[in-house]
């Protein structure tokens, strides 16, 4: 703030203003595309990047940090340019982060449906920038790319899958408490909180199968490319010790719609593990977390109450 300025405004005001100016520093709102040093050879010793996110986005996630206590992503994307190479930097709140991540996607590496990671170094991540088109951006989704959707699927859910029993599990219990929580602030009656757990309890399997699963699998977060391959590109979405079909369940939500179930019988065709019979609990289960979700992060056009429909029989 120039000193003509800043005389007379309260000192606690322009410590605001510091720290909003600084916190969009880190965002890389208003900030060169050299960004790999601290001293004043960064621009020439670094690498070129640019940030993934556009500066809406961006700007978004600094006035959410800064007036309001909303839950926010933390980490920070970037293309960087590195001698003709492209990559995909991430720099994530903490090392131990950036590890586990990491080594979610090394187990996949030699499969190909996942980015290679190129390096891991305490909190940074690069991983090869995966070239190709979002599958949002696709005017449909055709059977051919469905059928490449179903290869990524069936590779994370074949992967050392184990089927333990659902009391050794918390599952069961994250469920009652997400339904709880809905009834609390009002999404759900009463009423109808009590038929979901009625139906929990009346479709709860004796087992379920735990593994890898695609733990946000929406349309933006894979890529096709110019050979027709699908990839997963967004890399925390890797998920360790889930229960198998909860990936499918919000895709079942989100896109798949009525192609669910024949989806899934080629899923257990290219060898993973067969899921069926609990389906219907898994994507209750991921509806009550997903609408929980999306009013403690204020997702307004998320929290409806609509989507347990079908677990009523249509009753309400």
């Amino acid at each position: 703030m120039p000193d003509s300025l800043a005389a007379g405004v309260p000192e606690f005001l322009r410590a605001r203003a510091r720290r909003i100016r600084d916190t969009a520093t880190v965002w890389g709102i208003g900030r060169s595309t050299y960004a790999m040093g601290e001293g004043p050879m960064r621009g020439l010793l670094g690498f070129r990047q640019r940030p993934l996110h556009g500066s809406l986005r961006r700007l978004r996630f600094v006035l959410r940090r800064w007036f309001t206590n909303r839950p926010t992503g933390s980490q920070r994307i970037y293309r960087v340019d590195v001698d003709g190479r492209t990559a995909k930097r991430i720099v994530f709140p903490d090392s131990y982060e950036a590890a586990r991540v990491a080594q979610s996607l090394r187990v996949f590496g030699p499969s190909g449906i996942v980015p290679a990671v190129l390096l891991q170094r305490e909190r940074d991540l690069w991983l090869e920038f995966v070239e190709g088109q979002p599958l949002n951006e696709l005017d449909s989704i055709d059977e051919e790319t469905l059928e490449r959707l179903a290869d990524v699927f069936a590779t994370l859910y074949s992967r050392e899958p184990r089927l333990v029993a659902l009391d050794r599990t918390s599952f069961a219990h994250a469920l009652f408490t997400d339904l709880e929580f809905l009834r609390d602030v009002g999404v759900l009656s009463s009423g109808v909180q009590e038929l979901l757990a009625e139906f929990t309890e009346r479709k709860a399997p004796k087992e379920v199968w735990v593994g890898y699963d695609c733990t946000d699998a929406i349309l933006k977060n894979f890529v096709r490319e110019p050979s027709g391959r699908v990839r997963l590109v967004d890399a925390e979405t890797v998920g360790v010790d889930q229960m198998i079909g909860t990936g499918v369940a919000k895709a079942s939500l989100r896109w798949l719609g009525p192609r669910r179930d024949a989806f899934v019988e080629s899923l257990v065709r290219r060898g993973a593990p067969d899921f069926r019979g609990y389906l219907d609990w898994a994507e209750l289960s991921f509806a009550a977390f997903w609408v929980k979700s999306s009013f403690l992060e204020r997702k307004k056009r998320f929290i409806d109450a609509g989507v347990f429909d079908r677990f009523l029989g249509g009753n309400p």
